[in-house]
């Protein structure tokens, strides 16, 4: 004991020591560029951004520092048995200090996962050491009424039960520390707070409860998660495990290493990074993660911001809201103006069969080879129409190409680029001419406004109502993306109507060559129509028809890297079209042929996203394009992020995550996801390791089965529910947790909100007790929107006498205070935790949800860390649940 209370004097004085370091540091100027002894100006401005960064990392390290100084003390020995005692900050480092002091982020920091008496190889500055641990000791450090103190600190000692001192001040004052040490107030509360009956320092380490809605995330990992965070940065990791057991901690601590330049590898790592993105983001900034619901992303926002990682909306996002905007605004996928062209978004139950929303790979695998195709068919058509030119010219180009085509139909990406090679050539041929055919088509306009002085006016007037929507039953083959004329306000002027009659012709023109008239309600077709209904004689254009199909060809051809890509949408509609035709994949109601699924949107983005890694990844295109480059590559380079990390990824689907993972940039390569497949809750999402496998072809797959979260009777309730549903569920208690916790409690026939408020109100009162009046988190779950109003207010007015309220908090908002009860719908929840889960209408919940009841009651049931409660409308539990009724209590004591 006399060797422990020396340890808690130095380390009190240690935390004083950092936290007042890192207070004058904060005072200090950071790096400038005008520290530089020169600096280029060409990357002037990379340079002062990363000044910044740097410096916005410094301020943030300074700043936790001097609320948390250290969180362990270890003693080590290196291979030569030199000794050392060193402290660990759960972030960065200010110096000097008299002890040695590093970064859990560091190399060296791994050492504080490990157990005593474990040996570990670090990579050094100054060469690989081994280091073994002889002591180890963490902490909690808290700062009150400026004096330091660790509440708690937990000494680990080799094959004995792990002891935990509830003060270090305490301990202190139990040595007979005087007055100028230890203050008497201090004294006198840590007195009061501390267990009479257990003593300040008992065996075991106790469990923290919360107290305020927030993701717990341990400052030192166990051995296995400390492993995986700290993967290479090029790695593409899946972490799998049940509820509980740090997926989410461990996915926020790689992040916190991985964007600080300072503890990557400069061997392996620091040059994958060291330039800034192509959307002109440095490293700190170069990252996405992807959540699955708004409360969870909030929260693992916060969590972020807490551990140092520069944070903000644009970096952590749900998929609904990037899929809607990079969709409209990058990848030109849906309609972003009334009027204008593009898919619509519409969550209709009616556009997709059931069964799809459940085979996403398959039905993406069938409209992408699909697609490529119908890219393939579309190139060898223009090619004939070369091949069959009368220009002898012309017709051996076409030829050729039609040679490539045999050569490459089943490589697209080979095709375009032997296309391009070509391109100089395509690009003469697709220009002659031009100005001669002009004037051709332009002469009916002059004819027709000469022999008509209204004729202007009223085409001007008529060229006004037309919309820029072509329905999919009226679009065609021949009309070109640069024929069709995009409507708006702000663009009727008066060269738009001989940009709108000229194009007509030219439809017209083509028309008569092929034998294909353009669709009755594509802009051509309206415009033509019009025109003959004025009695107008449209000329006769068949010559100049026959050469605009070959200048057509050549220019469809030049451009067949650019449609390759901004084809797809377009392409995906025609598959479509086909498949419902045939009867497949998609539901026989009527609906708008603009209309699309969100889920059918995931698959025209993911095949973009997919073609333009091929593309970037093909030197020889890349260069053979050069300045004919497709925008679109440059719009997915500008998406692409040096980090993407998935949160709860069993609850997006394949295609979802698969996009998510060709948002990765081609560099880093670095892809992290974690989830539990038996905690999904949609029916889209994945749900085998072989479909994260197909998301991600060298995915590296961790296990993980060490649950943190709830005591051990709720642990073993959750795992025999799990068993009922036939999950396999393998996890173990850590080790040396005194957590044994409460048996969850039913309440029956509750059918009224005012019988529930009743039977919650106690159970809450209860709560109340057993935790010294110090109220922990407490969510109630509801099975619908409606209940959440009139439940939360019978609850407020059951609990008046406390004075707490019950908060209804709709479509996962997070609303109330600290100490407030808060209401949710079920499906909010996912990846959350509370000390304290009630869980309504579980019956009810059965009907409504009878697929997917399961799934909602056993991630509902796993968000309860000590205290669980499960009512129903009716006077029994579900038959599913029959075989865990021994497990309920009917109060707490």
């Amino acid at each position: 004991m006399e060797e422990l209370k020396a340890i808690a004097s130095e380390a009190l004085e240690t935390f004083e020591a950092i936290s007042d370091a890192a207070r004058r540091s904060l005072g200090e100027q950071g790096v400038t560029p005008n520290a530089l002894a020169s600096i280029n100006q060409m990357t002037a401005s990379r340079v002062a951004a990363e000044m910044r960064q740097m410096n916005d990392q410094r301020q943030s390290d300074c700043i936790k520092l001097i609320r948390e100084p250290a969180i362990a003390r270890l003693v080590i020995a290196d291979e030569d048995d030199n000794r050392q005692i060193l402290y660990i900050s759960s972030g960065g480092t200010v110096g000097p200090q008299r002890v040695a002091f590093c970064s859990y982020m560091s190399p060296k920091g791994q050492l504080a996962a490990l157990n005593i008496g474990d040996c570990r190889r670090v990579k050094l500055p100054s060469g690989a050491r081994e280091f073994e641990i002889l002591e180890k000791i963490s902490f909690k450090p808290l700062n009150i009424s400026n004096s330091w103190d660790s509440q708690p600190a937990v000494q680990y000692r080799e094959k004995l039960v792990p002891l935990t001192i509830r003060s270090l001040r305490e301990l202190l004052r139990d040595d007979g520390a005087d007055e100028e040490e230890i203050d008497a107030f201090e004294a006198w509360a840590a007195v009061q707070n501390a267990s009479a009956a257990v003593g300040n320092v008992i065996e075991g380490i106790q469990r923290d409860a919360l107290t305020a809605m927030q993701l717990r995330v341990a400052p030192i990992l166990d051995v296995f998660q400390d492993k995986i965070f700290r993967l290479p940065i090029d790695s593409q990791i899946a972490i799998l495990g049940p509820p509980g057991t740090g997926k989410t901690t461990t996915l926020v601590k790689r992040l916190r290493q991985k964007v600080d330049f300072a503890y990557l590898d400069p061997d392996t790592e620091q040059n994958l990074v060291d330039a800034v993105d192509p959307a002109g983001l440095t490293h700190p900034d170069s990252w996405l993660m992807f959540s699955p619901t708004e409360l969870l992303r909030q929260y693992v926002k916060e969590a972020f911001g807490k551990e140092g990682v520069p944070v903000h909306d644009e970096r952590v996002r749900t998929w609904d809201d990037y899929r809607r905007e990079a969709g409209r605004l990058k990848l030109g996928i849906l309609r972003t103006v009334k009027g204008g062209g593009g898919l619509v978004m519409n969550n209709d139950d009616q556009i997709l069969r059931p069964e799809t929303l459940e085979e996403h790979i398959p039905w993406f695998e069938a409209f992408d080879a699909y697609q490529k195709s119908m890219f393939v068919g579309d190139v060898e058509g223009e090619a004939r129409s070369l091949r069959e030119a009368d220009d002898p010219v012309v017709a051996k180009l076409g030829k050729e190409i039609l040679e490539i085509i045999d050569r490459n139909r089943e490589f697209p990406i080979h095709l375009v680029s032997e296309l391009a090679n070509s391109g100089d050539r395509l690009q003469m041929i697709a220009a002659a001419g031009q100005s001669e055919h002009r004037k051709t088509l332009k002469a009916s306009l002059n004819l027709f406004a000469r022999s008509d002085s209204k004729f202007l006016d009223d085409l001007m007037c008529f060229v006004g109502s037309l919309s820029a929507v072509e329905d999919e039953e009226t679009e065609t083959e021949e009309v070109e993306e640069d024929d069709l004329i995009r409507l708006t306000t702000s663009s009727r002027e008066v060269h738009l109507v001989e940009d709108v009659f000229l194009k007509a012709m030219r439809s017209r023109a083509i028309a008569q060559a092929n034998g294909r008239l353009p669709a009755a309600g594509s802009q051509a077709g309206r415009l033509l129509a019009w025109l003959r209904e004025r009695g107008l004689e449209l000329p006769d254009l068949r010559e100049v028809g026959a050469a605009l199909l070959v200048q057509r060809s050549a220019r469809q051809l030049m451009r067949a890297s650019n449609t390759y890509i901004s084809g797809i949408s377009q392409r995906y509609r025609r598959f479509r079209r086909t498949m419902r035709e045939e009867n497949k994949w998609y539901a026989s109601g009527k609906f708008a042929s603009s209309d699309v699924h969100p889920a059918e949107v995931d698959c025209i983005m993911l095949a973009m996203l997919r073609t333009a890694r091929d593309m970037q990844a093909n030197d020889t295109l890349i260069r053979r394009l050069a300045d004919r480059k497709p925008p679109l590559l440059d719009s997915i380079a500008r998406l692409q992020r040096n980090q993407v990390l998935v949160d709860e990824a069993t609850d997006f689907s394949p295609v979802q995550l698969a996009c998510m993972r060709a948002l990765v940039s081609p560099v880093t390569d670095s892809f992290f996801v974690a989830g539990d497949f038996n905690q999904r809750l949609t029916r889209w999402g994945s749900r085998s390791e072989n479909e994260l496998r197909w998301v991600c072809p060298k995915l590296t797959i961790e296990h993980i089965d060490i649950s943190y979260r709830q005591s051990r009777r709720l642990a073993e309730f959750a795992k025999a529910l799990g068993q009922t549903q036939g999950h396999e569920i393998h996890d173990r208690s850590p080790e040396h947790i005194d957590n044994l916790g409460y048996q969850p409690v039913l309440g029956l026939s509750l059918k009224s909100f005012s019988k529930q408020a009743n039977w919650l109100a106690s159970r809450i009162r209860e709560i109340n007790g057993l935790t010294n009046s110090v109220l922990p988190t407490i969510a109630v779950l509801v099975c619908s929107a409606e209940a959440l109003e009139p439940l939360a207010a019978a609850l407020t007015e059951e609990l008046r006498d406390m004075n707490i309220q019950a908060i209804a908090c709709p479509k996962g908002m997070v609303k109330g205070q600290v100490g407030d009860v808060r209401i949710f719908e079920v499906e909010h929840i996912k990846g959350l935790e509370f000390e304290s889960v009630f869980f309504m209408d579980i019956d009810e919940l059965k009907l409504r949800e009878p697929d997917m009841f399961d799934r909602y009651v056993y991630v509902g049931a796993t968000r309860a860390a000590t205290f669980l409660g499960l009512t129903c409308s009716g006077g029994a539990l579900p038959s599913e649940m029959e075989s865990v009724t021994g497990f309920f209590e009917q109060e707490w004591p």
